[in-house]
């Protein structure tokens, strides 16, 4: 009779997907890389092309929305003229919304906003409704693309974190005879012959 082959300790920072070792070395650098620069987490963990397919779809989500809004859809505010709870999301992204929180923190009691116009909170409702009006619905369609930028981020965090999933295995009958609940029902339901 031949030995079962004992299961061997894997670090903490190993996982196996499909059927390979995989070793994620430090899973919380590796979320905080990727949260910084979306895909660096995964190029660490020297997962190459995940990282390429990451930091594409996200930079280009997020840049394609920063585009059609005409530059103005990502800003910090948390004011009497608006409440931008949008940003909390977009900032999923990381480094890039850096500098609209920057400039949301410096221009907030009246001062220089440090990038120049760019990155900035409308000074009023009217200047707002300019911008909607200059961009037809690009200004909110932009909004949308940079807000699910930053959430496809967060799921690509919890990928360089967590490691692949591995794939469902299907559950086996607890008894080899047993037929299935679905195949004894149809059996019910068919018509006498």
């Amino acid at each position: 009779m031949a030995k079962a082959a004992k299961p061997r300790n894997l670090g903490e920072n190993t996982v196996i997907a499909d059927g390979e070792e995989l070793d994620l070395h430090n899973r919380y650098l590796a979320a905080i890389f990727a949260w910084i620069i979306p895909g660096a987490g995964h190029f660490y963990q020297r997962r190459y092309f995940k990282s390429a397919i990451f930091s594409a779809c996200v930079f280009s989500t997020f840049f394609i929305g920063f585009f059609i809004s005409n530059y103005r859809c990502v800003y910090a505010s948390w004011d009497s003229t608006e409440k931008r709870w949008q940003f909390v999301l977009q900032a999923g992204v990381g480094f890039i919304a850096v500098p609209a929180a920057i400039q949301g923190y410096t221009s907030r009691d009246g001062g220089d906003p440090f990038f120049g116009d760019r990155l900035i909170a409308p000074d009023s409702t009217r200047e707002l409704d300019s911008w909607h009006h200059d961009t037809a619905s690009g200004f909110d369609m932009g909004t949308l693309y940079t807000m699910i930028a930053g959430l496809l981020n967060v799921l690509v965090i919890y990928d360089a974190f967590a490691g692949p999933l591995p794939p469902p295995v299907p559950k086996k009958n607890e008894k080899a005879g047993e037929e299935s609940e679905d195949e004894s029902a149809s059996k019910d339901e068919s018509p006498p012959s």
